[in-house]
């Protein structure tokens, strides 16, 4: 089979169907038909060596292989089939090489053919020629593609990089072989412009996030610059997936200061090609005019921004840099390819970072840098719709911050718990707009957020008064709106001041019509802000609203002022009610902690409201370890003091010695007083103390509950008392009565 085989591939060889016997002869094994001797074969009369033995002398077969070498890639394709399906890499990577170097010569074969062609010939031959061009292109792509993963991407690159090959080609392999890096290089260097941005973005957007991600970082600059929206778009995509927007935000703040010096130089450029065609100065033929009789420098003077100049006396040295052809500064070390292939796009980078902002980016330096760029448009709505929703608004109760700055206010907020949880830095932002000296109604509503209200309704009536008042109507602190009321009121009379003081009593008055009523601001607070000639008639409907309100409250101060008497009366009959006031006891009481009957222990006792009884060593044992520091050291001296007038009482007594009168018993009473406050200043069983001890075991005797509820009396006044202090009796019933 195999000679056979051999022998139909001489014969259409020799009648010059040179590709069907290339495939014959790869079908034949190597030991019938040589690798090396048939491509030796095939590749010769291509090469221009006239070799009969190779094709027999047959001329059909010899003009066949001289026009081409479809033959012999034919050869190669089959053979590198059979060493693929034997997974022998080796040959597959030589023969892929050797293919793809044949492919690239029929390519440049085809296209170079148009140029031998007499021109009488060539619109006849153009379409021929044209659609051999686009064989050979789609023959290569669809080797290489269907031929990728078994051929060696270094070599094949070197080859494709070796011809003159568009960047787009190599990037479209090195993206298949998955040489990510190679693509996007091939991709950008073959094309300086838009399109190379484009090619390697669309390599980037259709590999995988995790081979990708590093050459989104490493280009960002390069395409941001080139391709500046699609970028933004492309990495705004890959979000989701994973790509870092910090890691993105150098080169998106590279981009907007390359923006900004572009604008700079193209600005300076302008003043130099005034200043160079005579039009710039104060008039005089050296002034170019328009039809319509306007100076030209005038449409520009005002986007004029002039750096780094130098005075030497009364004269300026300015430094301009000059533009090239395009409009674009020329001057330095400046690479003009680099500067054409440039595009300003201002709203790239901000649809990208809002972006990510709404997929729930939670950087503070996204965040951050966004405020700036809204900060350096001159529309204020996107900067204040992004502040409005992401300042947080303070809840009512919370305290203005009166003064302090900024910093008090944050610690006023985290005083009440309510320390903004959005990741943008409102210190910042508020730096950043009021120095851009622009944009104060974002910068108002930051003052809100800081919960600095005052600071706003200042800001405020610079820009807008109206804004103003209703942040005043929004205040709740009744001393805060007043203050508020009274910035905006004096504003109102300094603006019609400035008007020639025709409006000033109308301001003030709308400012008390509209404040809230006299209890916030009223007539004579305004007064000082009126002017010292007015007339009545303006504001006499103000002056009677507040004498009846005045009336009214003067009525009000005297109702409560009888109230007060009344109050007054009722708890002066309640002390001395108090003061005779008498309870009962059984005579059988017994301590509520020592069960010792108290009247038969040569010790006070103290009798509370809710009926127990308890002596007063037991007591005190029971209440101190309750008591603060201070009130146990304030006990023990109490104590000690008392038993040193004790001592000294009775050693008077002893000696038999008349004391005159002194101050010791009243000192006595006093600090007995002051004890008693101590230490039985409630029921230490019903009050807070029996809450404190609340962990403490219960008791485990039954009886000592039956025995601590039979103790109970039926009064409901609290007493502490002393037994040498008392005069007591027996009634009828058996119970000892204490009247105080």
């Amino acid at each position: 089979k195999a000679v056979v085989t051999a022998a139909r591939a001489e014969f259409h060889l020799s009648q010059g169907r040179v590709e069907l016997a290339a495939k014959y002869m790869a079908q034949c094994p190597p030991s019938l038909v040589p690798f090396a001797d048939t491509a030796i074969r095939l590749a010769l009369p291509s090469l221009g060596i006239d070799d009969p033995k190779g094709y027999g002398g047959s001329k059909q077969a010899q003009e066949g292989l001289s026009a081409s070498n479809m033959a012999l890639i034919t050869y190669l394709s089959d053979r590198m089939r059979i060493a693929k399906s034997q997974n022998d890499g080796v040959v597959c990577a030589m023969i892929g090489a050797w293919l793809t170097e044949l492919h690239l010569h029929e390519r440049e074969k085809g296209g170079s053919a148009g140029s031998t062609i007499n021109e009488s010939s060539v619109k006849l031959l153009n379409k021929s020629v044209l659609s051999s061009s686009m064989s050979n292109n789609a023959l290569l792509q669809q080797f290489l593609s269907a031929n990728v993963r078994c051929t060696d991407p270094k070599s094949i690159l070197r080859i494709l990089s070796s011809h003159d090959v568009n960047a787009a080609e190599c990037a479209s392999y090195a993206a298949l072989s998955g040489d990510i890096g190679t693509a996007v290089n091939a991709a950008l260097c073959g094309d300086t412009g838009k399109n190379g941005a484009l090619d390697a973005l669309r390599v980037l957007n259709d590999s995988p996030i995790e081979q990708a991600e590093p050459y989104y970082y490493k280009h960002s600059t390069t395409l941001l610059s080139r391709a500046p929206m699609a970028s933004a778009k492309s990495f705004l995509s890959r979000y989701s997936q994973g790509l870092s927007a910090k890691k993105l935000l150098p080169a998106i703040m590279h981009y907007e200061r390359k923006r900004v010096e572009m604008r700079e130089a193209a600005t300076a450029g302008l003043l130099e090609r005034e200043v160079n065609t005579g039009t710039v100065g104060g008039g005089g033929a050296s002034a170019r005019r328009t039809k319509d009789g306007s100076n030209a420098t005038a449409t520009h003077l005002d986007k004029v921004r002039i750096e780094k100049c130098r005075t030497f006396g009364d004269e300026v040295e300015v430094l301009i840099d000059q533009l090239g052809a395009s409009g674009h500064a020329t001057g330095g070390n400046k690479d003009p390819r680099n500067v054409s292939s440039f595009i300003d796009d201002e709203n790239a980078s901000v649809k990208y970072l809002e972006g990510v902002i709404t997929q729930g980016c939670q950087s503070s330096a996204v965040f951050n840098y966004l405020i700036s760029l809204y900060a350096a448009m001159d529309d204020e709505v996107p900067l204040f719709k992004f502040l409005s929703k992401h300042v947080p608004t303070l809840a009512s109760t919370i305290p203005s911050a009166k003064e302090g700055g900024i910093g008090a206010a944050i610690l006023k907020q985290k005083e009440f718990g309510s320390t903004p949880q959005s990741p943008l830095d409102m210190s910042y932002a508020l730096r950043v707009i009021l120095r851009t000296g622009r944009h104060f109604r974002s910068a108002v509503k930051l003052y809100m957020g800081f919960g600095m209200r005052q600071q706003a309704v200042e800001l405020a009536l610079k820009v807008d008064p109206a804004l103003a008042r209703e942040l005043a109507k929004e205040s709740v602190g009744s001393d805060e709106k007043k203050r508020l009321w009274l910035m905006i009121a004096r504003n109102a009379a300094s603006d019609g001041d400035n008007r020639g003081g025709k409006d000033i009593v109308a301001n003030v008055v709308s400012v008390l019509r509209e404040c809230g009523g006299p209890d916030v601001l009223s007539i004579e607070d305004v007064l000082p802000f009126l002017p010292d000639f007015a007339q009545i008639d303006q504001f006499k409907d103000e002056i009677c609203g507040a004498l009846t309100s005045y009336s009214s409250k003067i009525d009000q101060y005297l109702k409560e002022m009888n109230d007060c008497d009344q109050i007054c009366d009722t708890l002066r009959d309640g002390i001395n009610r108090l003061g005779n006031h008498g309870f009962q006891m059984k005579a059988d009481a017994r301590c509520a902690f020592t069960k010792k009957t108290v009247l038969k222990e040569d010790e006070p006792f103290y009798v509370f409201p809710s009926g127990y009884v308890a002596l007063e060593s037991a007591l005190k044992k029971e209440v101190v370890p309750h008591l603060n520091e201070k009130q146990r050291d304030r006990v023990k001296n109490i104590e000690a003091e008392l038993s040193n007038l004790r001592t000294k009482m009775n050693s008077l007594s002893k000696g038999q010695v008349v004391a005159s009168p002194d101050d010791s018993d009243l000192r006595m009473e006093d600090l007995q007083a002051e004890l008693d406050g101590l230490i039985a200043a409630e029921c230490p069983l019903t009050g807070s103390i029996m809450v404190d001890s609340i962990d403490r075991g219960f008791l485990d005797n039954f009886d000592e509950d039956e025995f601590y509820a039979s103790s109970k009396s039926q009064t409901e006044t609290s007493f502490a008392t002393n037994t040498e202090n008392e005069n007591m009796h027996i009634n009828s019933a058996g119970q000892y009565q204490y009247q105080f």
